[in-house]
């Protein structure tokens, strides 16, 4: 553990990143039960001598998961700020388990399962802001190894459906669904051991208890002094106070700068979502199924693995390659494979076994560039560009868009799959939402690599389009003569007073 820098706050983090493994986990495992045949014998509605789930039970047993992840998202930062982390986490983890708990109580109740899962979804969001406590050297790689924690789980899934696809028993759908359980027992099990944020004991006047919980994040440092940290904590929580009571919704209507930052940080969640990746996340191992492979629950294990791989590859890559161009790269991919995805569909009836096969190909091909930028990046642009005096209203507003354009590819996909009867040719619905993804990034991604948030805010305050901010001068460029001699280059930032005065 020597050999780690901040071994103890990797471990803390690690343990706050138990809320990534469900929210992978969960998308995952329900794809693969709900392609079992007993699970649609219990669950669907009889037809013609055989059972079926109709594209609108799907849709509704599937994505209303999504709604209660939109409202546990929109009221996380009041539960967090009135119980703290842990106070919230110890809220999420009973939460997510009666929701558990609902959906193996029954073995034929659509409403159940749903409202279970609605339940579930309302403790996912809660469980975040512990890594808080994380060193500012480490934040950068722990927001990145999110990512690679979600595709982890996601292969967990994978492989327990995988596991128990042959079984015939209500075992086959109850065990995926028990095992959530194992994510809140966890917590529970180990809340105790988890420091509170320092950042918060400090809001609440707390002062010597934040002083203790940095003093175990650092345990492994014998020379290690707290009261460092917490001036400098301090002093980034009056600044955050001093913007706050500059703040206003209305500004992020009426200012066109506060809207610009507003379009860039949802609007990189939304390109992120619109592109077709959840088709493959949520009904991946149904679509395998309905276009004739012989056993979707490997392919589905299989297209995990690589994904796993590809993002171990974008976070060691990091911040070595240049987002923009990825991004045009990368969704210039994804937008070619959809459309042949697409094509392939065109022929109509059942598609054959060589037509499934070239099919899902280009399937990994979309969840590898997905993956290698968009994946790991997008919840890192909404965070830079949410920046100034409105940066929490910005990013909260970012984050809903996120879940409610989730829940709407999650929704409309059976009907336009099934009801629709477009089966493949869905790709071309989204070869056309990849073109606006590809404008997002035209349009609205700059390099801000190793930029300072002034900068960013300044960026926008000057109306400076996002192409030329690569191009822009550093703070740590600007050369002394250039400055007066009573000016230090640490003090050269934006007056946040003024940013609603000025045209983006």
């Amino acid at each position: 553990m020597a050999l780690i820098k901040y071994p103890y706050a990797w471990l803390f983090c690690g343990f706050a990143a138990l809320g990534a493994c469900l929210y992978g986990y969960d998308g995952v495992y329900f794809n693969g039960v709900s392609a079992l045949d007993v699970f649609i014998r219990n669950f669907g509605d009889k037809k013609d001598g055989t059972y079926e789930i109709t594209p609108s039970a799907l849709s509704v047993m599937t994505s209303m998961i999504n709604v209660g992840e939109l409202v546990g998202s929109l009221s996380a930062a009041p539960i967090n700020d009135y119980l703290g982390r842990k106070g919230a986490m110890l809220i999420a983890s009973i939460t997510i388990s009666v929701g558990v708990i609902m959906q193996l109580s029954t073995q034929s109740s659509r409403d159940l399962i749903t409202g279970g899962r609605v339940v579930v979804g309302l403790g996912q969001s809660p469980q975040q802001a512990i890594t808080e406590i994380a060193p500012t050297a480490l934040r950068g790689q722990l927001l990145m190894c999110w990512q690679l924690t979600l595709s982890v789980s996601q292969i967990i899934a994978a492989a327990i459906n995988r596991g128990i696809k042959d079984n015939q028993t209500t075992f086959a759908y109850r065990f995926p669904i028990g095992f959530q359980l194992l994510f809140p027992l966890l917590v529970l099990l180990f809340l105790w051991w988890v420091p509170e944020s320092p950042r918060w004991l400090l809001r609440k006047g707390r002062s010597e208890q934040a002083v203790r919980s940095l003093s175990l994040v650092h345990r492994e440092d014998k020379m290690y002094h707290a009261q460092a940290d917490i001036d400098a904590l301090q002093l980034d929580l009056d600044h955050e106070a001093e913007l706050n009571s500059q703040s206003s919704w209305l500004d992020l209507v009426r200012d066109p700068v506060e809207r610009r930052k507003l379009v860039y940080s949802a609007g990189a969640l939304i390109a992120q979502q619109i592109n077709g990746i959840q088709w493959f996340y949520y009904f991946g191992t149904v679509f395998s199924k309905a276009i004739g492979l012989s056993d979707p629950f490997l392919m589905t294990l299989i297209v995990f693995i690589i994904q796993v791989v590809v993002v171990f590859a974008a976070v060691l890559c990091a911040n070595r390659i240049p987002r923009r161009p990825l991004l045009l790269i990368t969704t210039g991919i994804m937008t070619i494979s959809i459309f042949i995805v697409g094509c392939l569909g065109i022929p109509g009836g059942e598609v054959s076994p060589t037509f499934g096969k070239v099919i899902i190909s280009f399937v990994i091909i979309e969840i590898t560039a997905f993956n290698f930028a968009w994946g790991p990046l997008g919840w890192t642009i909404a965070s830079e560009m949410a920046v100034g005096r409105n940066r929490n209203k910005i990013y909260a507003i970012a984050v809903a868009c996120f879940w409610i354009t989730v829940w709407v590819t999650v929704f409309t996909l059976p009907y336009l799959y099934y009801s629709a009867n477009l089966g493949p040719k869905t790709g071309f619905i989204y070869t056309g939402l990849c073109f606006v993804s590809l404008a997002y990034v035209w349009f609205c991604v700059g390099e801000v690599t190793g930029r300072t948030m002034e900068e960013i805010n300044g960026f926008f305050m000057d109306g400076i389009p996002a192409r030329k901010w690569r191009d822009q001068p550093r703070l740590d460029d600007i050369p002394r003569s250039h400055m007066s001699d009573d000016v230090d280059v640490s003090d050269v930032r934006l007056d946040e007073k003024n940013i609603g005065t000025k045209q983006g």
